[in-house]
Order: structure tokens, then C-alpha cells, then sequence
């Protein structure tokens, strides 16, 4: 019997062992599948946020030279042509914030990050948005906006946006005649917060009741028999829903199958001003006027800014979309550059691109602040990315920007950041005047047959600008400066056998090739492009020549054609001086100070008699700037606008 018990008692430990092997060995396995699921997120991460910026980039310069059209172009047609391509990158953009979203959601890392904004800017932005198809559908759009809702408050707003434009967009996307009416309504919740409330309500296809629940599934478009000609993913409502959720609202949904929809939700909002936001209806209608003849916001002759980007398309679109602004705007396509500029002059900001070579956004910045006996070193920096994804925002305040924008730009939102930004004793707005057409830009000259011989095909450089001449030189300019930097660059990834930083330098290489017109170049750097990321190092040291090859002629070329252009106008421009008389530091401020004095007595043609006799002067470009504002100020009747500006040459 003993023995029986002690053969049991080894069994049982036997059993024991075995069974705790086993659970080791499943630990082992656990751990490994749960570290392979961690490489899997980070990898998507990853792809997401590279996706995010690779899609961005390209929209951010097609968008801005958008723009550019709508200002510059008085022809209907190819006005209602920018239109359709605006909404289109709307649309592409709105579908890549759905997808980042989705994903962040699944993957449990999506996060409703509060801020201030204004309830008027987004939602002029949101109706804009919807303003091409509605128009087209010919929908009428109704607005029912609280006067007395406090028009400043803190909350996610970028997510909101998502919310309330996936609901405009479906609304107008199913609603073939009729109205789409947007209302907007508040209730307080504490003291110092509200719960706002928003309904969509449209007269469109509606929903069939025992479909109402399918919609919020992903990837699902209902009667599709209905709705065969529209765009979409299905995608929109279940992000939308799911956003609500996280910001503590439901989304209800009201439907009669062929005769509309309502969709309501309302979130808990913080005030942060109670000001009211008054006749939204009003204010809208008197942009959408204003908005058929651009006109900056402001106007700053004697602001200084930095754009700094790696990509020469996007500096030449900042800088035109700026234009009418008169700001001194100076360029840096690198980090390195950046820091040179900063040591030779001062800046009142600096928008610096995040995603560059050798020396990003971030390892910028920091460089800056450390710099020793630097002027600009504690200006404002606004961060400018394509990586719109989740905890974006908290990550450049955290790292030491001011603020940021996201691509692609919004020309609006640009200005309303220089507008805060800027010292304010530089900035003359414009609202309510009238704008100066003056241009101080120059007519370009093509002579597309040179252009050609050189293998530029000005044709389809032109197309990328948007058909601007003069935007097209000021870039070709930019890329003979860039050939030769990009050439030192590659070499030195070359030496390193660094084939991934090889890679991003030809990437760049490749588009700004492209964006010119320089077929054949751009062709040879994409294929160097592919081989690089590939890791093929061998291949990429034999075809490198080929390459380094092509771009010194095409940059010797580009320098025997602009040089004629640039001596043909420098020499008028010394001509035009030559014909003008100096003027000495002492009499440039007495006769400054007797304008200052006509003014201090409401003088106003004595004033512009006076501004007009300075310009017969031989004059530096921040004089003639100088005077063109004060120019402007004494035509708008702003004397003390007038002289402030002469008091600060003092």
C-alpha cells in the first residue's frame, strides 16, 4: 500500500512537472506572439505615418498653386476648374484623416486632445468645404447658428471638424434636390463649460429604419442602388461614430427613407471667452463676397520671416501665397542653411518644415535656441508637417514650438498665424480697406525653345506652376541652386555606403526634376531612387556618375540662361538708379519727420506729396518697402497706422 502511494505521489510530480513545462513553454510562445504584435503596431505606425507625409507633400503644393489660380485667374472657366480640384483634395484629404483614424482607433490609441479655436473659423472652413458640390447639385444651404453661443472654446477641435464635415459631406453626397440645413445650439453644463449641440438635416435618399443600425459598420454604403454614383468608402460614419463616443456624445439618427435625414450628437465644450459669436449668417455671406477677389488679411513691409523646407516647390508656394502680405520673406532648404541665415540677419518667425535630411525640423530648432548671440534665437517657430496623425500637436509644443501647420497649407489659417504671431506693431490689417494692386512682381520672360535644348520641357513645368511665368523662373532659379548642393549631398551618402540617406536626397531630387519639367533627369533619379532603397550599393556607385553627370550641365545650362535674364535686369535696374538722386541718412529722416508732421495735422495731401517726393530718391529695398506702406496707410486714412511706422526709424 505504501508502495502504491509513493508510485502515486511520483506520478502526481511527474503530472506537475510536465504540466508546468508546458505552461513555460506556452509563456515563451505568449511573449514571442506578443512581441511580434508590438513590431506589427510600430511597423504600422510607422507605414501610417510615413503614408500620411508622402501623401501630404504633394498635395500641400497642388492645393497651393490651387490657390494661386483662384487669386490670379479672372476667367471663369478655369476659376470653376480650381474649384473642382480644391474639392478634390478635400475629399482625399478627408478620406486619409478616416483611415489614419480607423486605424488609431482599432489599434486602441486614438486620444481626443482638447484646444482653443473659434467655433466661427471652423465653421466657415467646414461650409466652404461643401461649397463646390452643393453649388453643383444646385442645394440650397441653410444655416441655424446660435447668435449668443460663445464663439471661443476648448475642445478637440480638429477632431470635431472630422465629426461635423463627414455629416455636411454625407448629407450633400445623398441629397439630390433640396436643402441641407446645418443648426447649431448650446446648453450650459457647468460654469465654465456648455454642451454643444449640432444636427445635420438634409431632404436627401433617408435611410430604411432596419438599416439605420447597419450604417455605423465599416465599409458599408446602404442602398446602393440609390447611391451608385457617389464617392465614398463607407468609412466616414463609423469614425464618426466612434469619435462621438470617445468625446462622451452619441450620435442620433433620424431617418425617413426617401424623404431625409437628421443626424444630431452634442459634446461638453469649455468656454474660454464667453463672447458671443453673433450673426455667423452674416459674417458668412460677407466672406463668400470678399472671397471672389482675394485680399490678404494683412499687409507687414517690415516683417521678417524664415520659410525653411527641404522641397524647392513648397518655399516657392509659401512664398507666392505670402506675396500680397509684403512681408520680407527669406528661404533655407535645410537645417544648415537655416542656421547660417540666423546668424546673418533677424527674423520676427520662422516656419520650419519637420521631415529633412541630415538635419530635421526638431534637431533645428533646438539648434537655434542654443546658439549663442543669436537675434532670432527666442522667436516664434510654427512647425510645418505632413504627419497628421494623433498626438501630432502635443509633440512639436512639447518639443519647443510655438505652434504648428499642417500640410497642405491653408491660406487662411497661414495669414491667422502670422496674424497672431508677428509683433504686432508690424502688422497693418486690411479689413474693411481697400486692397492695393500694385504688384511688385515681376513679368516673366520664357524663351521655351532654350529651355528645350537644355531638356526642360517648359510646357509641363508650367502646368505644375499653375501656368505662372514668373513662378516657374523663381523656381527654376531655386533648382539651379539646389543641383549643385544635392550633388555634394549624394556623394557623401556615396562614401558613407549610406543608401538610405542616398535615397531621400534623390527622392527630392526626382520631384523637383519633375516639377520643372526635367523629364529625363527626374526619370534617371527615380530609378537610382528605387535601387538605393533597395539596398543594391553597387549599382547605385555605377549609375551615380550617369547622374552626377546630367545635373552639372543641366546646372551650368540653367546658369547661362538665367544669367542673361538676371544682367538684362540688373542693368536696368542700375539704370533706373542712376537716373534718381542719393539721399543722405540725415535728410532721409527730416523730411520722414515733416511727413509725420502732416500727418500729426490730418494733412493728407501734404502727406502723399511728401511720400512722393521721397520715391524720387535712390533708396534700398526696406526704404521703398517703408514708404509703400505708409503709402497705403495715408490712402486708408489710418494716420496713426502712418505714423507709428515712421516713428519705428527712429
Amino acid at each position: 500500500m505504501s508502495e502504491n502511494r509513493k508510485q502515486d505521489k511520483n506520478s502526481v510530480l511527474a503530472s506537475l512537472l510536465l504540466a508546468k513545462e508546458q505552461l513555460e513553454k506556452k509563456n515563451i510562445e505568449l511573449e514571442s506572439a506578443m512581441a511580434d504584435a508590438r513590431k506589427a503596431n510600430h511597423a504600422r505606425d510607422l507605414f501610417l505615418a510615413n503614408m500620411s507625409h508622402e501623401i501630404r507633400t504633394p498635395i500641400n503644393t497642388i492645393l497651393g498653386l490651387n490657390e494661386l489660380i483662384l487669386r490670379e485667374s479672372q476667367d471663369e472657366n478655369i476659376r470653376e476648374y480650381a474649384l473642382d480640384i480644391k474639392q478634390a483634395g478635400s475629399i482625399l484629404l478627408s478620406l486619409i484623416s478616416d483611415i489614419l483614424d480607423y486605424s488609431q482607433i482599432q489599434s486602441g490609441k486614438m486620444e481626443i486632445r482638447d484646444g482653443i479655436y473659434d467655433i466661427s473659423s471652423m465653421l466657415n472652413d467646414l461650409i466652404n468645404s461643401i461649397s463646390v458640390p452643393l453649388r453643383k447639385k444646385k442645394l440650397q444651404l441653410e444655416l441655424d447658428i446660435a447668435s449668443d453661443v460663445p464663439d471661443k472654446l476648448s475642445g478637440d477641435e480638429i477632431h470635431l471638424r472630422q465629426i461635423i464635415g463627414n455629416l455636411l459631406s454625407n448629407a450633400v453626397k445623398y441629397t439630390k434636390v433640396g436643402t441641407v440645413t446645418m443648426h447649431l445650439s448650446w446648453k450650459r453644463h457647468s460654469e465654465d463649460e456648455i454642451l454643444l449641440e449640432i444636427a445635420i438635416e438634409d431632404t436627401g435618399i433617408g435611410i430604411r429604419e432596419k438599416d439605420i443600425k447597419k450604417i455605423f459598420g465599416t465599409f458599408n454604403r446602404l442602398d446602393m442602388e440609390a447611391s451608385r454614383t457617389e464617392e465614398g468608402t463607407g468609412l466616414g460614419l463609423a469614425v464618426t461614430n466612434r469619435l462621438i463616443e470617445m468625446m462622451g456624445g452619441k450620435l442620433i439618427v433620424k431617418s425617413e427613407y426617401g424623404k431625409g435625414s437628421l443626424f444630431s450628437f452634442a459634446v461638453v465644450q469649455k468656454v474660454i471667452d464667453k463672447a458671443p459669436l453673433g450673426n455667423f449668417k452674416k459674417q458668412y455671406d460677407k466672406s463668400v463676397r470678399n472671397s471672389v477677389s482675394y485680399k490678404a488679411k494683412f499687409i507687414s513691409p517690415l516683417g521678417k520671416i524664415l520659410v525653411v523646407d527641404d522641397n524647392a516647390m513648397n518655399l516657392a508656394v509659401a512664398q507666392d501665397l505670402l506675396r500680397k502680405t509684403k512681408l520680407q520673406i527669406d528661404v533655407a532648404a535645410s537645417g544648415e542653411e537655416c542656421l547660417t541665415l540666423i546668424k546673418r540677419k533677424e527674423y520676427h518667425l520662422i516656419f520650419m518644415d519637420h521631415m529633412m535630411p541630415v538635419m530635421d525640423g526638431v534637431q533645428t530648432l533646438h539648434a537655434i535656441r542654443e546658439l549663442e548671440g543669436n537675434p532670432s534665437k527666442d522667436i516664434p517657430i510654427i512647425a510645418l508637417t505632413a504627419n497628421a496623425v494623433i498626438g501630432a500637436r502635443d509633440f512639436y509644443l512639447q518639443a519647443g514650438f510655438e505652434d504648428y501647420l499642417t500640410k497642405p497649407i491653408e491660406p487662411e489659417r497661414l495669414e491667422d498665424m502670422l496674424i497672431k504671431y508677428l509683433p504686432k506693431e508690424l502688422v497693418y490689417l486690411t479689413e474693411d480697406t481697400e486692397e492695393d494692386t500694385t504688384e511688385d512682381f515681376e513679368t516673366a520672360c520664357l524663351d521655351e525653345e532654350r529651355l528645350t535644348d537644355i531638356g526642360i520641357n517648359a510646357s509641363h513645368g508650367l502646368k505644375y506652376m499653375g501656368g505662372s511665368k514668373a513662378l516657374y523662373e523663381k523656381v527654376l532659379k531655386d533648382f539651379r541652386e539646389f543641383l549643385n548642393e544635392k550633388e555634394e549631398q549624394l556623394k557623401t551618402m556615396l562614401n558613407k555606403g549610406d543608401t538610405s540617406g542616398y535615397a531621400i536626397i534623390v527622392h527630392a531630387l526626382k520631384g523637383n526634376a519633375r516639377n520643372i519639367g526635367a523629364d529625363e533627369l527626374a526619370e534617371v533619379a527615380f530609378s537610382l531612387e528605387k535601387k538605393s532603397k533597395a539596398g543594391r550599393l553597387e549599382e547605385v556607385e555605377v549609375q551615380s556618375p550617369i547622374l552626377f553627370g546630367m545635373m552639372r550641365t543641366m546646372g551650368e545650362n540653367l546658369e547661362l540662361y538665367l544669367g542673361a535674364d538676371e544682367q538684362e535686369q540688373k542693368e536696368e535696374r542700375e539704370k533706373e538708379t542712376e537716373e534718381k538722386y542719393p539721399i543722405s541718412d540725415e535728410e532721409w529722416k527730416a523730411k520722414l519727420q515733416d511727413i509725420y508732421k502732416k500727418l500729426d495735422d490730418f494733412d493728407n495731401e501734404g502727406a502723399a506729396e511728401g511720400l512722393n517726393e521721397l520715391k524720387q530718391y535712390q533708396l534700398s529695398e526696406d526704404r521703398q518697402r517703408l514708404l509703400r506702406m505708409c503709402e497705403k496707410a495715408v490712402k486708408d486714412f489710418a494716420y496713426d497706422v502712418a505714423m507709428d511706422i515712421i516713428s519705428s526709424v527712429h
